[in-house]
């Protein structure tokens, strides 16, 4: 297989992984993403590439990030991990718990390039 279909495969894994982990129907995908259902079937079965604007409408969708759908690596248990740590509080709470990890990462980032 070229590297080329490997990553359709990856992206179309991590989408359907996505949004089952969200608890949303091909359909609702389908809506928030505003494309059809049947897009959303023939990118998860890994049968159809998509433009760059249907593959940003579905990171929107699933409130994450582009890199997050072509990565390979999984990172169900860091995600699973955070869920526990989150489990129960705030929205407020989540979201500075969110912001202060973001703060953390930018400050990693211009460390490490220096």
């Amino acid at each position: 297989m070229d590297s080329r279909k490997d990553l359709y495969k990856i992206i179309a894994d991590n989408i359907k992984r996505e949004r089952e982990r969200m608890h949303i129907t091909q359909a609702e995908l389908a809506e928030k993403a505003d494309i059809s259902v049947d897009t959303v079937k023939s990118i998860e079965l890994g049968r159809r590439s998509m433009s760059l604007d249907t593959y940003l409408g579905i990171v929107q969708a699933l409130e994450t990030s582009p890199y997050a759908l072509i990565n390979s690596e999984q990172s169900e248990k860091y995600i699973e991990r955070f869920t526990f740590m989150v489990f129960k509080r705030s929205e407020s709470e989540i979201e500075f718990v969110l912001h202060m990890v973001e703060q953390l990462l930018k400050g990693q980032d211009c460390y490490l390039s220096d």
